[in-house]
Formats: C-alpha cells, sequence, structure tokens
C-alpha cells in the first residue's frame, strides 16, 4: 500500500526552526517511518478534528 505526505505551507517555518533545535535527524526518521506505515504505533499519533479532520498529528520529543 502507498501513502502520501502532504506538506502544509507552516512545515517550511518548522523545518527551519527542527534544524536550529537540533531536532532535524528525529523529525527525518519519523517521516521515514510514516512513508512506510502512517499508523504504526509507537510513535503514538492523534487524530485532528475540526478543520484537520483526517489527518493525524505526531510529536517530536528531544528524548
Amino acid at each position: 500500500m502507498s501513502w502520501k505526505l502532504v506538506y502544509t505551507k507552516q512545515v517550511q517555518k518548522d523545518a527551519k526552526k527542527l534544524a536550529s533545535s537540533g531536532l532535524k535527524v528525529k523529525a527525518e526518521a519519523l517521516l521515514r517511518v510514516i512513508e512506510e506505515d502512517p499508523y504504526q504505533n509507537p510513535p503514538p499519533y492523534e487524530k485532528l478534528v475540526g478543520d484537520l479532520s483526517g489527518a493525524y498529528s505526531r510529536r517530536i520529543n528531544r528524548n
């Protein structure tokens, strides 16, 4: 099965922040996991509501 990652305009701003905070490697690893299977757990995900209904959120931590 194939999945499609969709990036918002906000991602460009957030990518710069991730790089400067030292989380770029973790973000790239998470994107690879999501490409393979977006419902893989861990890492945990949460279903979004409202305008973002149908989308999911993942958190990237320093740990």
